[in-house]
């Protein structure tokens, strides 16, 4: 039975990822803004709205969504084979995310690597200037990569776990198990900040990401832990409004995507509360749809993918940048075709359609795709004129 509540856990995260990118890239409190306009942050110089918001998200709404991640695995793999599971990962992981940088991963690349590389870049030949494009693109993507290589160790680690008890998992029967494993998973997660953290990508949190997905595929896929968290739902909501309270207190000043900050105590603790809050209090309140939030649920994945590129065009168009206007011409094309290819296939299960599926009716639905087109082409063309 398809969890109503993760789909709708998931589209509000990724509204919030969204958010947090627009602010990311003006973002001058620990490191040098992207974009001109914001002078280094000093201590003392005082707290904003968007650097407060950006502490408030950034420690846990990616744990969270591997964790969410790993509920929709478990429910998946209860009605597929190992082999369908991780076709289906590969076609909607994997797949879309490879293409999606080495296709037009330069343009967002360009605009990243040309603000913090200046002039000097633009003397490098061509296939270097790709290469640092590209790598500088990849962008929200690294999560479906890294979501597909820890569903792969999943697999592994489930195979193993069968051939020791004979069962995919223990269930839990008592409450009581349940709050000692609430206890218990925080410092797992604490523990996990600590390991496998990649130096330079400080995104790349393989140790906390892959713990994560594995409790959630262990212990918060189960029904009396949730149960338990909708008991305790204000609880734990109290506790995350305090830990994030004093988390943005301790770590403002401090670049928050630094691994030795994210590591800390307080950083897990307010991860961890704002996890149990989010699933209590969805799976109390948000386990319905309407046509909304089924659009929104839709949508989310091909704008998690596409977000960061249309973010950075939009803000090189406002700081008048001829060269990403001319860009923008070609990005419009590929961005439109791209949603409206990932948005006709988001049923495709239903409908036995496919990601590379041209079919009648995917052609026919793509008609629509191509009208938006014009239309985007005739107006990012209108801005490249105004712009020269």
């Amino acid at each position: 039975m398809r969890k109503i509540y993760l789909d709708n856990i998931r589209w509000c995260t990724i509204l919030l990822v969204v958010f947090f990118h627009v602010f990311f890239y003006f973002n001058n409190i620990g490191i040098t803004a992207i974009f001109e306009g914001l002078s280094e942050y000093h201590q003392g110089d005082g707290m904003t709205f968007a650097g407060v918001y950006q502490y408030a998200v950034y420690p846990w709404f990616m744990t969270l969504l591997f964790v969410v991640a790993s509920v929709a695995a478990y429910h998946t793999l209860q009605h597929k084979t190992a082999k369908q599971f991780i076709s289906g990962r590969r076609n909607k992981l994997l797949v879309p995310s490879t293409l999606g940088v080495l296709v037009f991963g330069f343009i967002p690349g360009s605009i990243v690597a040309g603000a913090s590389a200046g002039a000097g870049l633009q003397e490098a030949p061509g296939f270097v200037k790709y290469i640092v494009y590209t790598l500088s693109g990849i962008g929200a993507q690294w999560f479906s990569q890294m979501l597909f290589v820890i569903s792969l160790l999943l697999l592994l680690v489930r195979k193993v776990v069968l051939a020791v008890q004979k069962e995919e998992r223990k269930s839990i029967q008592k409450e009581s198990s349940v709050y000692v494993l609430i206890v218990i998973m925080f410092f797992l997660l604490w523990g996990a900040s600590k390991l496998l953290n990649t130096p330079i990508v400080e995104s790349y949190r393989f140790g906390i990401y892959t713990v994560a997905f594995l409790l959630g595929y262990y212990v918060f896929s189960q029904d009396i832990v949730i149960e338990v968290l909708k008991k305790w739902r204000f609880v734990s909501t109290l506790a995350a409004v305090v830990s994030g309270v004093y988390f943005i207190y301790r770590a403002y000043g401090i670049y928050y995507s630094h691994s030795s900050l994210l590591s800390t105590w307080y950083a897990n603790l307010f991860t961890y509360c704002m996890i149990l809050a989010i699933f209590g209090m969805f799976a109390a309140y948000g386990d319905k749809k309407n046509a909304v939030t089924e659009w929104l649920g839709k949508i989310s994945f091909p704008v998690y993918i596409l977000h960061i590129p249309v973010i950075l065009i939009a803000l090189s168009l406002l700081q008048k940048n001829r060269s990403v206007c001319r860009c923008a011409v070609c990005y419009c094309c590929i961005c439109s075709i791209s949603l409206h290819a990932f948005s006709s296939c988001a049923d495709r299960e239903n409908s036995g359609c496919t990601l590379f599926d041209f079919g009648d009716k995917a052609l026919n639905r793509n008609e629509r795709g191509y009208k938006m087109t014009e239309r985007l082409l005739s107006t990012a063309a209108f801005l490249n004129f105004k712009n020269k």
